[in-house]
């Protein structure tokens, strides 16, 4: 069956650059169809991942991000906002982070204004080229 696991902190790789996946606010996760896990260290490594595995999303049962507030809780990428600016610094300097709740956005805009706010769909646009 296909489900998300929870990632491994300090002994899972990232699926892309195989670095030990350490920061809980930056990690994601892909779950194919067949349920197989590939686990991220950055959102930048998930969407690069996409773009060199000649995969669709139709490939994934689940795309799944951590959202910055709530490291715990896996967000559907659909579902997310990303947010870049200054307070984010991620392993592998994609510098994006994903939340779920607007307050939590709102919070973040108030402490940088030069916080930039993207969809999946930018996302996915500002990490294939």
């Amino acid at each position: 069956s296909s489900q998300t696991e929870p990632i491994n902190y300090g002994k899972d790789n990232c699926g892309l650059c195989k670095m030990t996946i350490m920061e809980k606010e930056y990690a994601c996760e892909l779950v194919t169809t067949k349920g197989k896990v590939f686990k991220f260290d950055d959102i930048s490594c998930l969407v690069k991942y996409l773009k060199t595995s000649q995969t669709t999303e139709a490939d994934y049962a689940f795309m799944v991000v951590n959202d910055f507030k709530n490291p715990k809780s896996f967000i559907d990428v659909k579902k997310a906002t990303f947010l870049s600016g200054e307070g984010f610094t991620s392993p592998m300097r994609g510098d994006l982070a994903a939340f779920l709740a607007i307050k939590d956005i709102e919070v973040a805009k108030k402490k940088d204004s030069n916080v930039k706010i993207f969809s999946w769909k930018e996302v996915l646009e500002k990490f294939n080229k």
